[in-house]
């Protein structure tokens, strides 16, 4: 459970900031993608330091997986990828 929340948090940080930050018409599968990709190495980080699990939804697992989507995004959109 704890991995498709930070699926569905990519997900949405993603949709999110594709309509905040407008680019490129075909951008928004990459955008998508790192959004994606950085909520699941946030998550990963969180388990690391023992703030939840795989199995588990926990909730400052979350708020890193949150923190690591806007963090991949970001740094993409300022590095214009």
């Amino acid at each position: 459970m704890g991995l498709l929340s930070w699926i569905i948090i990519g997900l949405a940080v993603g949709f999110i900031t594709r309509y905040v930050f407008p680019g490129r018409p075909g951008g928004l599968i990459a955008t998508l993608a790192l959004a994606i990709i950085g909520s699941l190495v946030g998550g990963y980080i969180g388990v690391f330091f023992n703030y939840g699990s795989l199995a588990v939804a926990e909730p400052r697992a979350q708020l890193i997986a949150l923190a690591g989507a806007l963090l991949m995004v970001l740094v993409a959109k300022k590095l214009r990828i």
